[in-house]
C-alpha cells in the first residue's frame, strides 16, 4: 500500500513532509479510531510532605471517534478496577493526593506503607463505541507515616567542561527524611533519563549534599543513556534507608539540563619504541579497557637487547600519525621496592624508563600514566596451598604473555593474584589492578592449570582442570602424521574441545586422522563415525583405528566427558545481513596457510549482518557489536546481529581454530 501512495498520492505525501508531519502515511488515510495513549508519569509519592501536592495523568486523544469522554482507570494485582476522579472532555485527570489515597481504598489488596505497582488505562468513550489505551503501570511510594527528603538543584543547567575533568561539582542538595521512630538515615542518589532504568551513582551517605568530579559526572550521565555532546534533561532522586525502611523512602524527582561532552577512544594504541626498531606497524599494542573508559591498561615488554634505557610513544594507529609522548617523568623505587614510573601523557616528546617488563596503565581522558616494573606474579589464597600466608609462583609465556601454575585448588575457598608480592598490587575478582574482591574458587577442589591473561584490562583468568588437556593435536594424513605440527582442537577447562581444521589428505580424495593430548604418539586415539547426511558425522572413540573422511574443512566438537564427537564439513562460509536483504550468502574464500576464512565487503553503519556456514542457520556466528576495526571479537553460535560502527569497505576474517571463533574487521 505504500507503494501506491507512493505513486498515486506523492503530490499529498510531499505537502506533508513539507509540513513536517510524523505520522505513517497508511495511517494518515485511515478512519479507524485510534485509542488514547497515556504519557509516563513515572511515579506516584505519598508522604507527610507531598500530600498537599496534586498527581496529574495526562493523555493523547483518541482519533476518528467524534466527540468523546474519557475516564481513568486504576488496577491493583489484577483486582477490579477503579476510576479515578470523574469522566472528562479534556484530556488530563488531576487529584489532591489525599484525594488519591482515600480512591486506593476502594482497591482489594492494596498494601500500606510500602511501595507497589498500579496499572492505569484511559477508556475513550463516544456515543456505543469504547477503545481502551494500552496499561501504564506505575509505582505507587505509599509513606504516609514518613517525611521524605526534598531535593534542590544547585545548577538548573550544567555543561561539562572537557577541559576540566578533575574538578569537583555539586549539582543537589537535600532535607533530611525523618520516620516514625527517629530512626537515623542514609542517603543514595539515583538518576535517569527519559524512561530509562534509575542508576545509583551513591549510597551510603549520612549528609545532604555530595560531590562528584565532573568526568565523573559525564560518565554518571552516559551511563544512564543520555546521548553525548548535547543537552539532555537527567533526573534525580534520593532515597532515605533506615532500619524500618530498608527498600528506601524516595523523595520527589527533580531535574537538571545537562550538556556531556563526547569522550571516544581508539580500541588500540601502538607503542613504537627503540625495544623494536621504531616501527609502529610492528609494536607492542594496548588494548582499551573494556571496564573504564579512556583507560589503557596491559603488560607490555619493554626489554632492549643491551640493557639500555628504553624510549617509546603511543600511536592511535600503526603508522606515525597522531603519535604522542610524555613529559615530567619521574621514576622512584617505592618503601618495597618497586619500580614505579609517572609521566603525564599528550607531549611530543619520548617516554624513558629502564629496560624490563612492565604494567603500563594509561589514563587518556586525564593524560596520565603509571608504569609498575614487574619482576613476579603469584597467586595466595585459602584456596591455594600455601593459604594466605605463603604465595605460589607463576610462571610467564612470552608467546601468550600470560602467566600460569599448575596447582591445587580447593572449592568455595578464596584467592587473589599478586605482583611483586606486594598487596600493593594485587588483582582482584573484578579483574583490575586494584586490589578488588577476592575470587571465590567454585569448582570441585583438585588439580587445575590456572592462566592470568594481562593483555587487556580487565585481566582475565582462565582455568583449566588437569583431568583433561589444554589442547588435542590432529596428526593425520593431512600434514605428515607428525602429532608435534599437527592442528589443534582448543578445550574448555570442562573436557570439551572444539575447532576448524583442514583435513585435505595426501591423496587429495580422504583424509585419515587420529586424535592425541599431547604434541606426541603418547595416548593417542582414533574413532568410529557414523554419516547422517553428506555433511554431518557424529562418532565415539577410544578405539585404536584412524578416522577416515572425505578431504575437506571441517568443525569438530569433542566431549571427553561423553567419550563423543561430532563433524561438520564446511562447504561454504558466507556474510548474509540487511545489506543484501538477507536473500543470500556473499562467500568468504579460505587460506590454507593463515587457515582462516575472509571476505571483502563494503558495510554501512546501519547494517545488520551474520556469518553462517553451508548457507543455513544451524551454524552462524555472530557477536555484540558495533565492530570496530582490527579487533578481534570472540563470536558464537546463534549470537547476536552484527554491526560496525562506521561505514566503509572490509576485510572480514573468520578464524575457526580457536575457541571461541573469532571475527575481525580491518578497512
Amino acid at each position: 500500500m505504500i507503494k501506491y501512495f507512493k505513486y498515486i498520492f506523492a503530490a499529498a505525501i510531499v505537502m506533508m513532509a513539507a509540513v513536517g508531519c510524523q505520522d505513517d502515511v497508511e495511517d494518515s488515510f485511515s478512519t479507524n479510531p485510534v485509542a488514547p495513549v497515556l504519557t509516563n508519569n513515572g511515579s506516584i509519592l505519598l508522604t507527610q510532605n507531598t500530600m498537599s501536592e496534586d498527581v496529574v495523568w495526562a493523555w493523547k486523544a483518541a482519533r476518528f471517534l467524534g466527540e468523546t469522554q474519557y475516564s481513568l482507570y486504576a488496577e491493583y494485582d489484577n483486582a477490579q478496577k477503579i476510576q479515578i476522579g470523574a469522566s472528562t472532555t479534556d484530556l488530563s485527570v488531576s487529584m489532591k493526593k489525599t484525594a488519591f489515597q482515600e480512591a486506593l481504598k476502594g482497591i482489594t489488596g492494596v498494601p500500606e506503607n510500602t511501595s507497589f505497582s498500579l496499572s492505569f488505562t484511559v477508556e475513550a468513550t463516544s456515543g456505543d463505541k469504547t477503545i481502551v489505551s494500552d496499561k501504564q503501570v506505575m509505582t505507587v511510594f505509599s509513606y504516609t507515616g514518613v517525611v521524605s527528603s526534598v531535593i534542590s538543584v544547585l545548577k538548573s543547567e550544567i555543561v561539562l567542561d572537557m577541559s576540566t575533568p578533575n574538578d569537583d561539582l555539586q549539582l543537589i542538595e537535600w532535607t533530611a527524611a525523618r520516620f516514625d521512630y527517629a530512626e537515623s538515615a542514609t542517603y543514595a542518589v539515583c538518576i535517569s533519563y527519559e524512561d530509562g532504568e534509575w542508576v545509583m551513582i551513591a549510597n551510603d551517605l549520612t549528609g545532604f549534599t555530595f560531590t562528584k568530579t565532573v568526568d565523573e559526572w559525564n560518565e554518571a550521565f552516559v551511563s544512564a543513556g543520555a546521548p553525548e555532546g548535547v543537552a539532555s534533561d537527567i533526573k534525580f532522586r534520593v532515597c532515605a534507608f533506615s532500619e524500618s525502611f530498608p527498600d528506601g523512602v524516595p523523595s520527589e524527582l527533580a531535574t537538571i539540563n545537562a550538556t556531556t561532552y563526547i569522550a571516544t577512544y581508539p580500541e588500540l594504541l601502538y607503542l613504537p619504541g627503540n625495544y623494536q626498531g621504531w616501527d609502529p606497524a610492528t609494536a607492542a599494542t594496548i588494548a582499551h579497557s573494556t571496564l573504564t573508559k579512556g583507560l589503557y591498561e596491559a603488560y607490555i615488554n619493554l626489554t632492549t637487547e643491551n640493557g639500555a634505557d628504553v624510549e617509546f610513544k603511543f600511536s592511535p594507529v600503526p603508522a606515525w600519525e597522531g603519535d604522542f609522548g610524555g613529559s615530567d617523568v619521574a621514576l622512584v623505587t617505592d618503601g618495597d621496592g618497586n619500580v614505579v614510573v609517572t609521566a603525564r601523557i599528550g607531549e611530543s616528546g619520548n617516554i624513558q624508563v629502564p629496560s624490563g617488563f612492565y604494567r603500563i596503565s594509561m589514563n587518556k581522558k586525564f593524560n596520565t600514566l603509571t608504569m609498575v616494573k614487574i619482576e613476579s606474579m603469584g597467586i595466595i589464597g585459602s584456596a591455594t596451598p600455601g593459604g594466605w600466608g605463603e604465595e605460589t609462583p607463576m610462571a610467564y609465556d612470552a608467546e601468550t604473555n600470560t602467566y600460569s601454575v599448575v596447582t591445587t585448588m580447593t572449592q568455595g575457598e578464596e584467592y587473589k593474584f599478586r605482583a611483586n608480592n606486594n598487596w600493593t598490587y594485587s588483582i582482584g575478582d573484578n579483574g583490575a589492578f586494584d586490589g578488588g574482591a577476592n575470587y571465590v574458587f567454585a569448582k570441585e577442589t583438585g588439580e587445575y592449570k590456572l592462566v592470568l591473561d594481562v593483555n587487556k584490562h580487565p585481566y582475565e583468568v582462565k582455568l583449566f582442570s588437569t583431568s583433561y588437556p589444554e589442547k588435542l593435536y590432529l596428526p593425520g594424513s593431512h600434514q605428515g602424521w607428525s602429532p608435534a605440527t599437527a592442528p589443534t582442537l582448543i578445550g574448555n577447562g570442562e573436557g570439551q574441545f572444539e575447532g576448524g581444521v583442514n583435513l585435505v589428505g595426501d591423496n587429495s580424495e580422504t583424509c585419515e586422522f587420529k586424535f592425541s593430548p599431547k604434541p606426541a604418539w603418547d595416548g593417542d586415539f582414533g574413532g568410529e563415525i557414523e554419516w547422517a547426511d553428506e555433511l554431518n558425522a557424529a562418532g565415539v572413540y577410544g578405539v585404536s583405528s584412524n578416522i577416515a573422511v572425505p578431504s575437506g574443512y571441517y568443525y569438530i566438537q569433542l566431549d571427553m566427558t561423553a567419550g563423543t564427537f561430532t563433524l561438520t564439513r564446511i562447504n561454504k562460509v558466507g556474510l548474509i545481513g540487511s545489506f543484501n536483504g538477507w536473500g543470500g550468502d556473499e562467500d568468504f574464500a579460505y587460506d590454507a596457510t593463515a587457515n582462516v576464512w575472509t571476505c571483502t565487503t563494503a558495510l554501512t553503519a546501519t547494517d545488520e549482518f551474520k556469518v553462517r556456514m553451508n548457507g543455513d542457520w544451524a551454524m552462524n556466528r555472530g557477536f555484540a557489536g558495533p565492530a570496530s576495526v582490527n579487533v578481534a571479537y570472540p563470536s558464537y553460535n546463534d549470537g547476536p546481529n552484527i554491526t560496525v560502527a562506521s561505514d566503509g569497505t572490509y576485510t572480514i576474517t573468520l578464524d575457526m581454530s580457536v575457541n571461541p571463533n573469532t571475527i575481525q574487521f580491518t578497512k
